[in-house]
């Protein structure tokens, strides 16, 4: 077996410029084969992360989408909530401004028939006094 190795050994180092050449060309071939293949290899890696990160981004996205969804519904709902209480107020205080008015004409009224009660007392007084003379 040792007699093989220092053969074969004896034989590559016998080579002729052509087959060393030939064996260059080859070691420079299979490097390259090699070099090409991890490059691949990486690249594949890399495809399959940003492949990952763009799943991931996706489903992000989906999320933030619905998240936006439910916020602009929820504004949405406020706003509405927000007219109807100020449409609310509205109606109470025009209410409450007309129930107001409607106290003033009263103790305007009231007022009046004071007045009115007092000048027909007054009349009546007047009367009562012609009546007797």
């Amino acid at each position: 077996m040792d007699e093989d190795f220092k053969t074969k050994a004896l034989e590559s180092t016998l080579q002729s410029p052509s087959e060393t050449l030939l064996s260059i060309q080859l070691l420079d071939f299979k490097t390259s084969l090699l070099e090409a293949i991890e490059e691949l290899r990486i690249r594949r890696e890399a495809e399959i992360h940003y492949e990952d990160q763009i799943s991931k981004i996706v489903v992000e996205k989906q999320e933030l989408e619905w998240q936006k969804e439910a916020l602009q519904h929820q504004t949405d709902t406020l706003h509405h909530q927000n007219e109807e209480a100020v449409a609310t107020f509205k109606k109470q205080g025009k209410y409450q401004l007309a129930v107001e008015t409607k106290e003033k004409e009263i103790d305007g009224l009231k007022e009046a028939l004071k007045a009115l009660q007092i000048s027909k007392y007054a009349l009546q007084k007047k009367l009562n006094e012609m009546v007797r003379n």
